[in-house]
Order: C-alpha cells, then structure tokens, then sequence
C-alpha cells in the first residue's frame, strides 16, 4: 500500500491528539491500521472512547496492522520522501519511506490484536453541529476549569444542552449556543480536547442508550466529519446530571445586574499586571487569595493594589455609567486576569452591582467572576 507523505503525515497528527498517554495499557498505547473498501482508517481508544482519521485510497484495499502508536507516529512524521509503503511481513509491518523499517505487530494470543470498538446500537438523537460550536466549547467552556477552586467531581465536568454549555469551579463560563434537538450531557475534559479536530467541519452528532446488563444504561456519543469519527462512552448518569447547578449558574450569568459598563480588555489586564508587581514585592506571591479592591464610578473604575496602597484608574468606553455613588466590590485579581486574557476581544462588557458577581460578557460567552469578602 502506497500513501502520498503529506496525507498520511495529516492524518496521524491528527490521530496523535486521541492518544492517551495518561492511561498506560496495552490498548492505549496501541495503533490499528485497517482497509474498508477504498478507505484506510488509523484508530485509537482508551476504551472510554474511540477515535478514527480516514484516508481516501484510490483503489480497494485489504489490510490491517497493529503496532505501537507512538512509534508509528514518530517514524512517519520524520519521513520525508514523497510517498511511503506500507506491508506486512511475518510478525512485523514493514514501512519504507527514507529507508526500510520493521515494526513489531501485536498479536492476542495467536492472533493480531483488533482494538474494542465503540459502537452506538440505539441510536435515538442525530443532527449536525457546526464545528465552531464545538471549538467554543474548548476554548471557553476549558478555560474555567483552568482556574478556581474544584471541590466536587461535578466540577470537572462539561455540561451541555440544546442551549449552550456550563463549566464552573469558583465562578463559572456559560456560553449560550443553540442545538436543533434537545440533549442533556456531561462531558469530561479527554473528549472535550479532541473538538481541536473538527476545525472548519460539520460534525453529525449522535446519542444513544444501550444497556449493558438488566439495570446498566451506558450513555454513548458520536461525533462524525468527512474524515474523522469519535465515538465515547459517557461516564455519567441521570443522577450526576441533576447534580449540576444549571439553573443557578445560568441564571447567576443572565440576571439583570445594577449597573453595566464597557471597558477596553487590554488596558485591564496592564492595570492588574502593574498592580500585582506591589503583591509580589511585598514577598506575598504566593498567597492564595490575592483580593484586590475596585471602587466603580460614573466614567471610571479605580483598581487597588491587594495591600490597598497603590491604584489606578481605567476609563470606561462608553461615556456613563449610571451609578449615582460609587460602587465598591472585591474580586480575585489572578481570576479576574486570566478571564481577561481568555477573551479575544479588544472590549467587553462588565455587569455587576448587586453584591455577589462580575460578569465578563464577550459575545455569546458570560463568565461569572464572584465578588470577594475578607
């Protein structure tokens, strides 16, 4: 089997990101090579889920192999001739690029080992998502778990429904999208990585219910473009799912707070980074609640170093904001910072006032910063 370098190099970058290098076993540390008709899909699993990359061959082929994945995939991104062949030879899978390798296949038993599929035999939701639905959620919803303090299981998890999709720890990202069916999910962060995948594509997404024993339900999804398939097994339950605070989050982020202003992101982030250069200084780096004051005016907010020595002033964008006296709350500066720094956007909008958060808006994405009391 012959395959022009520049596809097979595509595909197993790709691949590369499902290997799961933090469960070492047999499996996950496995790679299968396997022909359906004119098409060679590359697959891995960590039994939690599955991941394929196809390529398109231009005639019928017949052939599998099993090798390891992570010399597999070296090897093949250090090839630099045009085309590589593929073989197998005896007990090995013979690769000739640059020069001729032998790559031991792996057998269970006296037979090559075939990795678990996962397959989704009770479908009962399918539609189509935009890929940049599915990249939000990466690039939001993971941020949030990036920060804060995580006390509970649940915490770790993304929750996703037909109207957006929650993570929270010590605040919370809620990022209002919409589904074309009613779903209720809680994904975790392994899966939630592999979206990077689906960049510029529509994605077929499915959901299923199988039951494994007479009270065992297992919850199964599937995430399909042209040339990439993720199907996982969801480690969660009715029961989990009604743990997460979905009304609460969600109506912490949309309430309608006091006061609202718009401010430039970049001048907030140099405030707090200069402001902060006073903590560190005063040999205090590394305490763990590094609250900062912020006195909200009509035109301007003045931001307090954590020892309330030393403050600037930032400017609101818009001209007024409607605050009759001022307002004073306190936040945590490295949590504010990295919201801060999560957000593309040159401006974004700051609600607030009625003594219990600052919500961060940035288009579709609200992140709740709670105020802090000492």
């Amino acid at each position: 089997m012959i395959i022009r370098i520049e596809e097979i190099q595509n595909a197993c970058s790709k691949i590369l990101a499902a290997v799961d290098s933090n469960a070492l076993s047999t499996v996950t540390e496995t790679l299968q090579l396997s022909t359906e008709g004119k098409n060679l899909y590359i697959s891995v699993t960590n039994k939690e889920y599955y991941a394929q990359v196809k390529i398109e061959m231009s005639e019928p082929m017949d052939f599998k192999a099993t090798v390891n994945a992570q010399l597999f995939l070296k090897l093949v991104s250090q090839i630099t001739t045009e085309t590589i062949e593929l073989t197998t030879q005896d007990s090995a899978l013979v690769l000739k690029g640059n020069g001729t390798y032998k790559l031991p296949l792996i057998f269970e038993g006296d037979k090559l080992m075939e990795l678990p599929e996962i397959i989704i035999d009770n479908p009962t939701v399918n539609f189509t998502i935009d890929s940049n639905v599915l990249l939000s959620i990466l690039n939001y919803n993971s941020k949030e778990l990036n920060k804060g303090i995580i006390s509970k299981p649940i915490q770790k998890m993304y929750y996703v429904d037909n109207e957006g999709a929650i993570t929270f720890t010590t605040g919370a990202c809620v990022n209002n999208f919409q589904l074309q069916q009613p779903v209720k999910l809680l994904l975790n962060d392994r899966l939630v990585k592999l979206f990077k995948l689906f960049k510029g594509e529509q994605v077929d997404f499915t959901l299923g219910y199988d039951a494994i024993a007479d009270d065992v339900i297992q919850t199964k999804v599937k995430f399909k473009s042209d040339n990439i398939i993720i199907t996982a097994v969801l480690s969660c339950d009715d029961t989990m799912l009604q743990q997460f605070p979905v009304n609460a989050v969600r109506g912490r982020a949309n309430a309608d707070y006091p006061y609202s202003v718009n401010i430039n992101k970049d001048q907030l982030i140099q405030t707090i980074n200069r402001l902060l250069l006073f903590t560190a200084a005063t040999g205090a780096k590394d305490i763990i609640n590094p609250y900062s004051t912020f006195e909200f005016m009509k035109d301007r907010v003045v931001i307090w170093d954590t020892n309330h020595e030393n403050y600037e002033e930032v400017f609101y964008s818009n001209t007024k904001c409607n605050i009759e006296y001022k307002y004073v709350a306190m936040f945590d500066f490295k949590d504010l910072k990295i919201t801060l720094e999560n957000c593309t956007e040159q401006y974004v909008a700051l609600n607030f006032g009625d003594e219990t958060a600052l919500v961060v808006v940035r288009g579709n994405v609200k992140v709740v910063v709670p105020e802090c009391s000492m």
